[in-house]
């Protein structure tokens, strides 16, 4: 089968070496033993597997994996999208010959058979260049053995403190490269350390995050307002950082002519699911830090022709990719930011919208409510906000009023929206009639109380309010 990649389309008997220094063969071959092959080196009469000749040697299979495109500035996701455009699934083997599979063999059957999304792939088969090339117990995907792999994983474990978190992933890997090679899991009987149940959470408190909001990150005043924007809409919204705002366009939010709005987030670790969230703090405000001030006024100081209809852009005009995103505010943001709360990490931000969030519920309803905000956040199980109650209910006590609206609480001096409300606020205040839930269940409860007791007394109800109110 032959390949052509974006950057061979010229003429045909014209191919682009990956780098000038590296005169290395890699040869890409699909279907295990195929005749199908193209080189990426110039100099391919010179070495075995040219364009259409059989491969003769037997490569490291590393080696025959995809460094290349990385160096041709794309990431492995995109090049996957190249080579699955000439897989014809009907013809793909349903299980692989280790011996002869490459790297690329295994991750299109990862996608096509084992229904994997490209980004979960692409992150195992980094994964598996890392563990075939451990300089101390590599693991051999050509001869794939229980013991050989075990080796690894307690050197992993005992001698280099890997987490469980570390050693999943790879057993992850592991798993997927037996699926594809037709090997039983079940004769591999590993078992990853557990996770523990519940770990606390460490999150800023509302004035560290305000603080954080108004930090100079930057002379320019674009790529200023841009992190600045960037942090306000992590912190309210607690989207997943990064691959949820890297992705977000100009259709997904819907402002409408009275300035009511919503919204719509793509999930790609959910399999590009969607859901809809209103974020009402940050959505039309004239004042904050608000979606429709970023789509008005600063967005289109950068766009060109590049830009298509992403919401954040770089200063020069391009869109994030999902992993420039996370380097970007890592180095932009990240050391300025641990001036102020040291534990800082960009996931922080869904950690605190979380359990700010179900603060909320507590204020407003007077108990935490999970559902509500598993819906916000895009959770799929019950369980994984429930986790966020222990640490909810922890910083409650401490702080008992709404996170949310002190972080974007204006300085009295300045003036803004609830300035006065804010300053003048009464710690932990509850006003038993704030939702209708709370209104029902207070009339309930108070009327049961009267009719038990008008029982009690044996008064009858209707003589008993004609002598009192008639």
């Amino acid at each position: 089968m032959n390949i052509t990649a974006p950057w061979m389309i010229k003429e045909e008997s014209t191919i682009k070496h990956y780098s000038s220094h590296n005169l290395t063969q890699t040869t890409f071959t699909f279907f295990n033993n195929q005749y199908d092959a193209f080189s990426t080196n110039p100099y391919q009469h010179e070495l075995v597997g040219g364009r259409k000749q059989k491969c003769n040697i037997v490569e490291p299979i590393g080696k025959q994996s995809t460094d290349f495109p990385e160096q041709n500035g794309i990431t492995m996701e995109e090049y996957l999208d190249v080579i699955l455009k000439k897989v014809n699934r009907i013809d793909f083997p349903i299980t692989l010959d280790p011996t002869t599979a490459s790297f690329d063999d295994v991750a299109i059957h990862a996608i096509l058979r084992q229904r994997l999304k490209k980004t979960t792939v692409a992150k195992r088969i980094a994964s598996a260049r890392f563990m075939e090339s451990h300089s101390t117990a590599p693991v051999d995907f050509r001869n794939p053995h229980y013991e050989n792999f075990i080796r690894h994983m307690d050197y992993r474990e005992q001698v280099e403190n890997a987490g469980y978190g570390a050693l999943g992933r790879e057993w992850d890997t592991m798993k997927t490269f037996l699926r594809a090679y037709g090997i039983s899991i079940s004769d591999w009987p590993y078992r990853a350390p557990s996770r523990p149940y519940y770990t606390a959470k460490f999150i800023p408190f509302p004035d560290q995050i305000n603080e954080i909001l108004h930090l100079t990150y930057s002379d320019d005043s674009y790529e200023n307002a841009l992190i600045q924007y960037l942090l306000t809409h992590n912190f309210v919204i607690g989207w997943r950082i990064p691959s949820e705002p890297a992705i977000l366009k100009l259709p997904d939010v819907m402002i409408d002519d009275q300035d009511r709005g919503y919204i719509k987030i793509t999930e790609p670790k959910k399999h590009d699911s969607t859901r809809i969230v209103t974020p009402t703090e940050i959505m039309t405000s004239k004042r904050r830090k608000s979606m429709k001030n970023w789509i008005d006024h600063w967005r289109p100081k950068v766009v060109n022709q590049y830009s298509g209809e992403y919401v954040y852009l770089l200063p020069d005009g391009r869109p994030f990719a999902k992993d420039s995103l996370r380097m970007y505010l890592n180095r932009n943001a990240g050391p300025l930011i641990k001036t102020v709360f040291p534990k800082y990490h960009n996931y922080i931000a869904r950690d605190f919208c979380a359990i700010a969030r179900l603060i909320r519920t507590k204020i407003q309803s007077k108990s935490f409510d999970e559902f509500e905000v598993k819906e916000w956040l895009g959770h799929t199980k019950i369980q994984t906000t429930m986790c966020y109650v222990k640490d909810a209910n922890h910083y409650y006590k401490m702080a008992p009023y709404d996170w949310i609206n002190r972080v974007l609480k204006a300085d009295c001096k300045t003036g803004g929206e609830n300035a006065e409300i804010q300053k003048h606020e009464k710690i932990g205040s509850f006003d038993p009639f704030s939702s209708e839930k709370s209104k029902r269940t207070w009339w309930q409860s108070n009327l049961l109380f009267l009719l038990l007791l008008l029982r009690m007394h044996n008064i009858n109800f209707m003589h008993y309010i004609y002598a009192q109110y008639l």
